[in-house]
């Protein structure tokens, strides 16, 4: 439906920000990665639902040097298992009940 409502658009090119398909194999080193992370025993779960500490404190240490001071893993990084998770928390830690929100379209396409 996305694809046909784009192509009926008057204006062109249209850029689709939904869910990707992507037309072409992924590069090599990524499927060489991905078979190696297979044969690690660490990484053969699920995650954690809090995330995996080491991934909290890599985007901890990657984003500090933007906000200029140390980011906390544990009290100030939130891991989720996808976008509409992660929206919900976004928007139930700032909306309180009886608040009224505004979307804007184009929105997330769930």
């Amino acid at each position: 439906m996305v694809n046909s409502a784009a192509a009926a658009s008057p204006v062109q090119p249209i850029a689709n920000l939904g869910q990707g398909f992507f037309g072409y194999n992924p590069p090599q080193f990524m499927l060489d990665a991905a078979k190696e992370a297979l044969d690690r025993v660490d990484c053969n779960q699920y995650s954690p639902t809090k995330g995996r500490p080491r991934l909290k404190k890599a985007l901890a240490n990657a984003y500090s040097p933007f906000f200029g001071r140390q980011i906390n893993p544990e009290t100030e990084v939130s891991i989720t298992s996808g976008a509409n998770e992660g929206m919900l928390c976004a928007l139930m830690a700032f909306v309180e009940p009886g608040e009224e929100i505004i979307v804007f379209e184009p929105f997330f396409d769930q």
